[in-house]
């Protein structure tokens, strides 16, 4: 059963591709092909079976991997971070994983660690940022009994939990120099000691670590140690946040809508193309997180088999002022949309009919493709003049205020504050202007 439910999966999700790419006008005619009236039906009966005579609870949705917690997504960015992931996967190499939060930092390093040769020994996590430096030390390395008080048994550490796995540091950024220095020499010798003891012990744990901060703008204020970044930044994988890969929001919510209803034992919710043009028009500073858990309330309120525009405006803080906006979407879902979570034919094309076209590129965008394209310039220093003129015009137009600069740009007081830092900007801190 396992195993048909895959197959279904698979062909539901390449029947949506394939739809989100054809024209409108062919896609009644594509769903009406008799292959894929049966698998429309297939999908119903599996997300909607009535109870049997004998009072079983409803057939929920089979199991697939897309149910899991798995990175989704048809953006290049994504595409280019999972064959990242599958390079690095098959070396013991330390990688710094790097994202706003909640972009999936943490999917990442299990992506990293299932594909690699030590998927059958443990993966474990530590959040460096919810523990002080001595308890974070003693958690990471162990301790000997009487090492403190408190201490009144020796403690096995995670390092050791980790033996001949993986070791996922989340927030290094937020560890003190005393904890930098004892990483630093578990990097180099591939020993440690546990707190309150003098034995080495050996270390055979690969080590994978995240973080939200700027490592070099830390290390420029001597708040990190240079030579602990340069260990750490040996291979760095980039995590986009939501808001550059919009197009993806489509299959993100499908992804996230079946897992949820897994989780909960049910059927999954399907979402109206209303409701999915809310969620567009937000700009999701919480990336994915947030936009899960939008879903999780939305779909435990929601009366009928879909999540409408009401259900996020009235459970969901963020929407309700859009709702009550109207606003066209500032953002195109572009040329690899996917349509939404939906039991019915009829709404899946009318969600890929409103969300499958590609924004035609601007005049501005061939000149500068063709600024390219001469080798004028690499698109990597053009990405920073263009952070670095926005920055400035934002800084301008709030004389120097940097939480209103941030309200403009859609980002976090303390990132701007370190890009004014980098970029050599002039700001205020204070509220008023």
């Amino acid at each position: 059963e396992d195993l048909s439910a895959a197959h279904l999966q698979q062909a539901i999700a390449l029947r949506d591709h394939v739809l989100a790419g054809l024209p409108a006008p062919l896609r009644r005619a594509f769903l009406q092909r008799r292959d894929l009236a049966a698998l429309a039906l297939l999908e119903r009966e599996w997300t909607s079976s009535p109870p049997s005579p004998g009072g079983d609870a409803p057939r929920s949705a089979p199991k697939a991997r897309s149910s899991r917690r798995l990175l989704t997504g048809e953006d290049p960015a994504i595409r280019s971070l999972l064959e990242g992931i599958r390079k690095v996967a098959r070396t013991d190499a330390t990688v710094l994983i790097l994202g706003e939060s909640g972009t999936g930092k943490e999917l990442v390093a299990e992506a990293i660690h299932e594909a690699s040769s030590r998927q059958g020994a443990p993966l474990v996590r530590v959040n460096c940022g919810a523990l002080v430096e001595s308890l974070l030390l003693s958690e990471l390395f162990g301790h000997e009994k009487g090492a403190f008080t408190g201490a009144v048994a020796r403690k096995r550490g995670r390092f050791e939990m980790a033996e001949g796995g993986t070791l996922f540091l989340d927030e290094i950024g937020d560890i003190s120099p005393a904890t930098q220095v004892a990483l630093l020499r578990v990097l180099q010798e591939r020993t440690f000691e546990r707190v309150g003891g003098t034995t080495p012990i050996r270390a055979n744990v690969r080590i994978l670590c995240a973080t939200h901060r700027d490592l070099r703008v830390m290390v420029e204020r001597g708040e990190f140690r240079q030579d602990l970044y340069f260990r750490l930044s040996g291979i760095v994988l980039h995590v986009p946040p939501l808001r550059a890969r919009m197009g993806d929001l489509p299959l993100l919510v499908r992804h996230l809508l079946l897992r949820i209803a897994d989780e909960r034992g049910e059927a999954p919710k399907g979402i109206s193309p209303e409701a999915l043009a809310l969620l567009a028009r937000h700009r999701w500073p919480g990336n994915v997180r947030e936009l899960e858990n939008a879903l999780r309330a939305a779909s435990l309120f929601a009366e009928g088999n879909n999540i409408e525009v009401s259900d996020l405006t009235e459970h969901v803080e963020a929407l309700r002022l859009l709702g009550s906006r109207g606003e066209a979407a500032p953002v195109s879902l572009g040329p690899r949309s996917w349509p939404a979570v939906t039991p019915a034919v009829d709404t899946l094309e009318e969600e890929a009919s409103n969300f499958s076209a590609a924004a035609a590129p601007t005049d501005a965008t061939e000149t500068i493709y063709a600024e390219l394209k001469a080798g004028k310039f690499g698109l990597f220093e053009l990405k920073r003049q263009l952070e670095r003129d926005c920055i400035a015009r934002a800084l301008a137009d709030t004389r120097g205020n940097i939480t209103r600069a941030a309200a403009i740009l859609g980002m976090k007081r303390p990132r701007l504050s370190q890009l004014v830092k980098q970029y050599g900007l002039s700001a205020v801190s204070s509220e008023g202007s």
